[in-house]
C-alpha cells in the first residue's frame, strides 16, 4: 500500500504546483526565485534509481505492453557490454537514487541575471544545465543526451524543469526502460534544508501514462568529499564474440517468478501495467490466475500492427536546414537522405546529395557554408535515390582543381571534363546499379554516376587538413555501402546502415543481408569512442534521422541482434514460415519506436528481409570490376 498512498501525496503535491502557476499567470517571468544552490544528498535512495532492484518486479509502473515485454527480454549481461558499462543515468535515476549533487547558478556577469542553474550529480558525473533564460528546446534532428536538454521557470515557489531530447535508458535498473521519445517535468520545492523532488516522466513507446514520482533531498552541512565516479570499459566477457547480445526469448526469462515468489503475491501484480497504480488493484488480484500472467509474457496474439510513435526528424518545410556537428563537418538536413558537408581552406567534401527536390537549395547552403571554395569532391554512400537524387546538380555546381593540368586533363589517359564538376567517389558496386551496360536503359543519368570508383577495402584521402576515410561495407544494406570517417573531427557518415527513423532498408536483390549490416554495424563500432560516461565522443551522422554517437548504433546493433535471435529460433525449432514469423510479432517491444503499417518500408518487409537473410544466407565478397565511365 505505500505506493498507493506514496501517488495520492504525489497528486495533492502536484495540485498545489499547478494552483500556485495559476497564481503566478499573469504576473511577469520571474528572473529570480527559489535558491536550490548547495551541496544535497538523496533522503533515502530509493528502487527508482539505486541498484537495490529486483528482476521482474515491475509494480507501480504504467508500462505498455512493449516496455512489459522490453523488460522481460533483457538479460542483466547486458550490462556487460562495452557501451553499456559506463552509460550514465538519466535526470529521474540520478536524483531520486543515492550519492551527492551541487546546485550552482550561472549568471550575467554584469546584469547579474540568472542563466542557468547547474546540476552535478556523483552517480555517473552527470553534469546538467538547465537554461533559465528564455531559449527553445533545439529542433528534432539534434542530438540527444543522457541528461536532455533542460529548461526551467519558477513558479511562485517552485522551480519547474522541462527536459527533452533525452537517450534511451532504463527507470529501473531492472530492464525497465524508457525510449529516446521521452520527456520530463520535474518540480522542486524547497522546506528549509529539504527538497522535495516530483517527477512526471512520459513515453509513448514504453508507458501508457505518466509516470509520476517522488522523493526528499537534505542538505548537507558540509561540502561532501566524494564527487567522482570512475568509470572505464573493459572486457568483462572474454570471448563473447561482437555479434552476441545477451537477451531472453519471449517467454523464457529465467527469473520470471523469483520477485513474486520471494514476496508471496501474484505473479501477474509483479508485471506492471497501468492498473497496478491504483488502490483497487489489489481487490483484483485476488482473483487473478496464473494463466492470465502467463498470457502477458509474450506478444498478445492477432493484435494490431504498431507503426512508429516518435518524433519525425526532417523538417518537411521546404527548406535546407544546416546543423553544426563536430569540428568542419555539418548536417544538412530537408531533402530525404541526411547530407554531410566538410569544408575548410582546399572546399568543400559533401557525403550524399538527397533526393535532389531541393537540389538547388542544398547547392546553396553548402558554397554559403564553404565561400568561394569550390564544391571538389562527393562521395555517395549507396546508389539509393534518397542519397544520389541530387548528385547531377551538386556535381555541376562544383569543381574538381586537382584534375586540371594532369595527365586526366591531357595526354592519352585523358578525358574532356577533367575537372569540370566535382568528382564524384563512391564503391564500383554503386556505380554498377546507377548505369546500364551501353545499349541499355540507365536508372539514372550518367552525369550524376561516380567516375572515382573503388573496389575493395577503403578509398582514402588528406583533404582540408583531415584524413578522411570511405570504406566498403559489404553485403550489409546493399552490395556498395560505404561508411565516410573524417578523422580529424571524429565524425562517422554512415548512409543507411544505421538510422534513427526506421527498420533498416535491407535491400535482399542488391546484395544486401542482415548478417552483414550487423557486421557493418560493429565495424562503426570499432572506430568509435566515447567522451564521458558513454556518451560524446565520436559523432555520427545517419542516412535518416538526428545526429548521434556510439550509443544509439550500438542500440540499433542490439535490437537487429535480438531481432535475428527470435527468427531464428522460430524457424530452426518451429520451422516456421515467413507468415507464422510475422504473425508472431517478434519486433513487439520495437514497433512504436521503428515500426512501419505502410509506405515504401513496413515492418513486414523488414522481417521478410531478416527471414530470407537467415533462410539463404548471403556470401560475402569483393565487387566484381565494372569499368564504366561518364
Amino acid at each position: 500500500m505505500r505506493r498507493f498512498r506514496n501517488s495520492l501525496l504525489v497528486g495533492a503535491i502536484l495540485v498545489l504546483v499547478a494552483a500556485v502557476g495559476a497564481g503566478a499567470q499573469n504576473r511577469e517571468p520571474q528572473t529570480s526565485g527559489l535558491d536550490i544552490t548547495g551541496a544535497w544528498y538523496s533522503g533515502g535512495a530509493s528502487m527508482e534509481g539505486g541498484a537495490n532492484t529486483e528482476l521482474v518486479d515491475y509494480s507501480g509502473l504504467p508500462l505498455s505492453e512493449a516496455g512489459r515485454l522490453y523488460a522481460l527480454a533483457w538479460d542483466p549481461s547486458r550490462w556487460t557490454s562495452r557501451q553499456q558499462q559506463c552509460m550514465a543515468y538519466e535526470p529521474t535515476r540520478l536524483l531520486h537514487g543515492g550519492g551527492n549533487f551541487r546546485f550552482w547558478e550561472e549568471r550575467d556577469p554584469t546584469t547579474q541575471k540568472l542563466i542557468a542553474i547547474k546540476f552535478y550529480g556523483q552517480i555517473t558525473e552527470g553534469t546538467r544545465t538547465v537554461w533559465m533564460d528564455g531559449r527553445p528546446h533545439p529542433p528534432a534532428y539534434a542530438k540527444h543526451s543522457f541528461l536532455g536538454f533542460s529548461t526551467g521557470k519558477y513558479e511562485g515557489n517552485v522551480l519547474t524543469v522541462y527536459t527533452t531530447h533525452l537517450k534511451r535508458n532504463y527507470i529501473r535498473t531492472n530492464g525497465v526502460a524508457m525510449s529516446d521519445q521521452t520527456t520530463l517535468v520535474e518540480h522542486f520545492i524547497r522546506h528549509g534544508d529539504r527538497i522535495t523532488y516530483i517527477t512526471v516522466l512520459t513515453d509513448p513507446v514504453y508507458l501508457t501514462e505518466p509516470l509520476i514520482r517522488n522523493s526528499d533531498m537534505r542538505r548537507s552541512a558540509r561540502n561532501p568529499e566524494a564527487w567522482l565516479y570512475a568509470c572505464d570499459d573493459g572486457e568483462q566477457i572474454l570471448g563473447r564474440p561482437d555479434d552476441q547480445v545477451p537477451n531472453y526469448l519471449f517467454g523464457q526469462n529465467p527469473y520470471l517468478r523469483e520477485h513474486a515468489d520471494k514476496y508471496h503475491i501474484p505473479l501477474l501484480g509483479a508485471l506492471g501495467g497501468p492498473e497496478t497504480l491504483y488502490p483497487d488493484y489489489k481487490e483484483k488480484l485476488a482473483s487473478a490466475t496464473d494463466a492470465d500472467a502467463i498470457a502477458r509474457i509474450r506478444p498478445l496474439p492477432n493484435a494490431p500492427a504498431i507503426a512508429s510513435r516518435a518524433v519525425d526528424p526532417d523538417p518537411h518545410d521546404g527548406e535546407i536546414h544546416v546543423w553544426p556537428v563536430q569540428g568542419n563537418v555539418y548536417m544538412l538536413i530537408g531533402d530525404g537522405g541526411n547530407i554531410a558537408v566538410q569544408i575548410g581552406e582546399e572546399g568543400a567534401l559533401v557525403v550524399d546529395t538527397g533526393t535532389g527536390k531541393l537540389a538547388a537549395k542544398t547547392v546553396a547552403a553548402i558554397k554559403k557554408l564553404v565561400g568561394d571554395k569550390p564544391i571538389q569532391y562527393i562521395v555517395n554512400t549507396s546508389f539509393r535515390p534518397e542519397h544520389t537524387g541530387g548528385n547531377v546538380m551538386v556535381h555541376e555546381a562544383g569543381s574538381d582543381p586537382s584534375l586540371v593540368g594532369s595527365f586526366f586533363s591531357a595526354g592519352a589517359q585523358s578525358f574532356s571534363d577533367a575537372g569540370v564538376g566535382a568528382t564524384i567517389i563512391a564503391h564500383n558496386n554503386v556505380l554498377n546499379r546507377m548505369s546500364a551496360p551501353t545499349g541499355q536503359v540507365a536508372p539514372t543519368p550518367s552525369a550524376g554516376w561516380p567516375s572515382d570508383t573503388y573496389l575493395q577495402g577503403r578509398r582514402r584521402k588528406y583533404y582540408n587538413d583531415e584524413g578522411v576515410e570511405i570504406l566498403w561495407q559489404p553485403n550489409a544494406v546493399t552490395d556498395g555501402d560505404s561508411i565516410v570517417h573524417f578523422r580529424r573531427s571524429d565524425v562517422i557518415v554512415t548512409g543507411d546502415l544505421f538510422t534513427t527513423t526506421q527498420y533498416p532498408f535491407i535491400d535482399i536483390k542488391n546484395g544486401g543481408s542482415l548478417q552483414g549490416l550487423i557486421a557493418a554495424l560493429n565495424r562503426i563500432l570499432d572506430r568509435t569512442i566515447y567522451k564521458h560516461q558513454g556518451e560524446g565522443g565520436t559523432l555520427i551522422i545517419p542516412g535518416h534521422g538526428r545526429v548521434c554517437d556510439e550509443f544509439e548504433v550500438a542500440e540499433y546493433r542490439d535490437m537487429l541482434v535480438i531481432i535475428r535471435d527470435r527468427v531464428q529460433a522460430l524457424i530452426i525449432k518451429q520451422g516456421a514460415t515467413l507468415e507464422q514469423v510475422q504473425a508472431a510479432r517478434v519486433t513487439a517491444d520495437f514497433d512504436g519506436r521503428f515500426g512501419a503499417t505502410s509506405g515504401a518500408w513496413t515492418t513486414n518487409m523488414f522481417l521478410e528481409a531478416v527471414y530470407t537473410s537467415l533462410k539463404e544466407p548471403t556470401k560475402s565478397g569483393s565487387a566484381k570490376s565494372s569499368m564504366k565511365t561518364r
